[in-house]
């Protein structure tokens, strides 16, 4: 009785943005998030183990629906943490995994829109479990204790 009321509880917030603001670049407008991301002990686990996490932003901004990700891996053989924006080739790389969870708290991601534009839009996060290997999908989908990291939607205006 007591398991089943524990699965009706609400799983644990792991991802918080705390703000939003555009910035013009030479390569267009970027978005720079300001979030808390808290890792649960399965998540450590897989990065530990091999098992690359995806973390996805879904972002609507200028009224264009845009998904950008980041990948999160362990390279063993560097004895490192790995942080890579998806497309891009550069990897930044970390000793540790809480100089990683770290280095989460700001980030910049990529709008490809002109370095002027000036629009409004709202950005949320979360794992894509979809992106993991099917022997863990299954768990994943149905221990959200473990496995939920979702944000709530933010909203930013124009500068």
């Amino acid at each position: 009785m007591l398991t089943a009321l524990a699965a009706c509880t609400d799983p644990p917030e792991r991802a918080h943005i705390i703000a939003a603001r555009t910035l013009p670049g030479v390569d267009g407008l970027h978005l720079e998030l300001t979030q808390q991301i808290e890792l649960s002990g399965a998540m450590r686990d897989a990065l530990d183990h091999g098992i690359p996490l995806r973390l996805l932003y879904r972002i609507d901004a200028c009224h264009q629906p845009r998904q950008r990700a980041l990948w999160l891996r362990h390279a063993p053989l560097n004895r490192q943490y790995e942080m890579q924006r998806e497309g891009d080739s550069e990897v930044r790389g970390f000793a540790r995994l809480p100089a990683l969870v770290a280095a989460l708290d700001r980030i910049r991601l990529p709008l490809d829109l002109p370095a002027d534009a000036r629009c409004d839009g709202s950005v949320a996060v979360q794992i894509d479990l979809a992106a993991l290997p099917t022997p863990l999908r299954f768990p994943a989908f149905f221990d959200p204790g473990e496995w939920q990291l979702v944000s709530a939607p933010f909203t930013w205006t124009a500068p």
